[in-house]
């Protein structure tokens, strides 16, 4: 049986967060946020523990409110009209919550009466795919296995915007593989605008077109993985002595000097870059790396805790 038409707005960004605020007591979680992610779009969702992603993507699916700002999934606005906007809405929380004492049969179709575009064959292939018993108990699956009902209970009805917040932490390599290619046996077959959430960078990087940064609950950057694994490059220079550098470059993200080696990560990169290092510098041999998403990652936020540091000292 086919899921009933159903009219799906028409819009460019169907996820659409502009400058949400939410503070809990003396603790400002998400600070001037704005995210939008393009439709047909998956964005990778990353930070460290803290950062604001968990807080940010709860105020999207309408779980917490934003205490400024405003929230459009779908083109209507989250929360004033949350009941519509689940239609449209496949969530993976970070820890499945799902009724223990349900059976996998049972969870299905009790989840199947919240959706009237659910899509029975879907529901079918992803059971067929997953390997999940229709029988067994909720409370007797593996982390894995709960993962992917969460997952199937998510895509079934055949949502346009779907949100994972670290659906995949704590799964062993095997699982979150067979996971992921859940998520993207779905994704390819439908115009679906994802947002994704994880620490495993790797993942992002196989997964999202775009990258969004978050750090202490503000947004660093929003850009196309490509893009800034284009842009963003390491370089090792070797001085000549060990007096060390006399002038960064523009566009330094991070730096680390050990003796007489000197680690440079810069944003856009260019051969100007180079010749600068190379003119205003000390400089015996010089050599340009490619980074990992990983990579990139850890050094934006190490220049960032490095800033906050300096600026705490004055």
């Amino acid at each position: 049986m086919n899921p009933p038409e159903s009219n799906v707005p028409d819009v460019q960004y169907p996820i659409d967060a502009q400058h949400i605020t939410r503070v809990f007591g003396k603790v400002v979680a998400t600070h001037d946020l704005t995210l939008r992610v393009e439709r047909a779009k998956t964005c990778g969702f990353i930070g460290l523990n803290g950062a604001g992603k968990t807080t940010a993507i709860r105020m999207m699916v309408g779980l917490l409110r934003p205490h400024k700002g405003t929230i459009n999934i779908m083109g209507m606005p989250q929360p004033a009209q949350a009941h519509a906007i689940k239609e449209f809405v496949g969530y993976v929380p970070d820890r499945p919550n799902i009724y223990p004492w349900m059976r996998v049969s049972e969870a299905i179709e009790f989840v199947k009466t919240f959706h009237r575009r659910w899509n029975n064959e879907r529901s079918a292939e992803m059971q067929k795919l997953f390997k999940l018993e229709p029988t067994r108990k909720v409370k007797h699956l593996s982390k894995g296995q709960a993962a992917k009902l969460s997952l199937l209970l998510a895509i079934a009805h055949d949502p346009p915007v779907l949100i994972l917040d670290e659906p995949t932490s704590g799964l062993d390599p095997l699982v979150r593989d067979e996971f992921l290619e859940g998520v993207l046996a779905v994704t390819a077959q439908r115009e679906q605008t994802v947002l994704f959430s994880s620490h495993t960078l790797a993942d992002v990087q196989r997964l999202a077109d775009t990258v969004a940064v978050m750090h202490n609950g503000r947004l660093l950057l929003h850009t196309p993985v490509d893009q800034l694994l284009d842009q963003t490059k390491r370089i090792r220079a070797v001085m000549e002595d060990a007096q060390g550098p006399h002038e960064a470059p523009p566009g330094l993200l991070f730096q680390q000097i050990r003796g007489r080696e000197w680690l440079i990560t810069v944003e856009k990169f260019s051969p100007e870059l180079i010749e600068f290092v190379r003119t205003r510098n000390r400089v015996s041999h010089l050599d340009v790396e490619d980074m990992s998403l990983d990579d990139v990652f850890k050094d934006i936020v190490r220049g960032q805790q490095e800033a906050e540091l300096a600026r705490e000292a004055v």
